[in-house]
């Protein structure tokens, strides 16, 4: 929850527009450790950097800690320690974006271009973080990567998010570089366009609409034939998550991307993501993991003869 919580803090950070509220120095703020006398943008990054700073040694202990109890090969350790691979790397991006001034209301080519990798970074460092306490939280310890038709439905519904947040980032970027008062404005801005993001911003809603009937369709599926309760209690709720982002975003252009609509469509995301996630995983579970411990039939039980196979 921490690391979901300085997440959203990134996301304010560039929804302010603070992100140049440090300067150009990194890891220093303003060329110092502590700001002095600082203003709220300087704040706003200066208290996300610590935060941030926080998190990767959260991570790094979490994963040492798994490694040395449970081994590499454990899920559980794998997890863990691919977290803390995104996290370096979320940090590295983090620090080419300030030292490279693509912060704030910059929209340079060099920013447009490293904005959907960055994304696709912050998504996967949630997803390990997520699946680190997921499998912890249901004691699993074993994993295949074997093939299996729910897991590949739910693989592609995964990499359509990604996707769909990559074309986010563009439609974030361009209403930050140019906002408009009016809808009436913001529809003229596509003739004769100024800027290329004007016109990639056309792709989000495009993409979320597309999104929204795969993931619909595949949720309706688990919710019907379900192999679990846990399975079917995940579809309904990707399916009433996915009904309150189009809600979201359709009512955030309607009032020209508040701050407040635009921060709860971000984390709204981010449980969307997860939640599908989830339910990849536990489709997968039923295929090639179990619990740490199985109950053994009691003695002088009618079972005599093993099980033909596990689920």
């Amino acid at each position: 929850m921490y690391s979901l919580a300085v997440i959203g803090w990134g996301y304010y950070l560039r929804i302010s527009e603070s992100g140049d509220g440090c300067g150009t120095d990194w890891p220093l703020c303003e060329g110092s450790f502590v700001p002095i006398r600082a203003s709220l943008p300087t704040w706003v990054e200066y208290l996300h950097r610590l935060s941030s700073g926080t998190v990767l040694l959260l991570v790094l202990g979490m994963a040492i800690w798994a490694l040395r109890t449970l081994g590499r090969d454990h899920p559980i350790a794998r997890a863990a320690t691919w977290s803390l691979v995104f996290t370096v790397t979320e940090s590295m991006f983090g620090a080419l974006l300030v030292v490279s001034g693509w912060v704030a209301g910059d929209f340079s080519a060099g920013r447009i271009l490293i904005r959907p990798f960055q994304v696709t970074n912050t998504f996967l460092l949630m997803a390990a973080l997520g699946l680190t306490a997921w499998w912890a939280s249901r004691n699993v310890q074993e994993w295949t990567a074997s093939p299996h038709e729910r897991g590949v439905q739910m693989l592609r519904a995964g990499l359509l998010l990604i996707f769909l947040a990559a074309t986010g980032s563009w439609t974030g970027l361009a209403g930050t570089a140019f906002p408009v008062e009016s809808l009436s404005e913001g529809l003229g801005q596509y003739l004769g366009a100024e800027h290329l993001l004007i016109y990639l911003r056309t792709l989000h809603p495009i993409v979320a609409v597309w999104a929204a009937i795969i993931i619909v369709r595949v949720g309706l599926e688990y919710r019907r034939q379900g192999a679990s309760e846990t399975e079917r209690r995940l579809a309904v709720a990707m399916i009433s998550l996915v009904a309150t982002q189009l809600i979201l975003g359709s009512v955030t252009i309607l009032l020209l991307h508040p701050a407040g609509l635009r921060l709860l469509h971000l984390i709204a995301a981010d449980l969307l993501w997860l939640n599908v996630v989830f339910l990849w995983s536990s489709s997968r579970e039923g295929d090639g993991t179990r619990p740490a411990q199985t109950d053994s039939p009691p003695r002088g039980s009618a079972q005599t003869q093993p099980e033909a196979a596990l689920p």
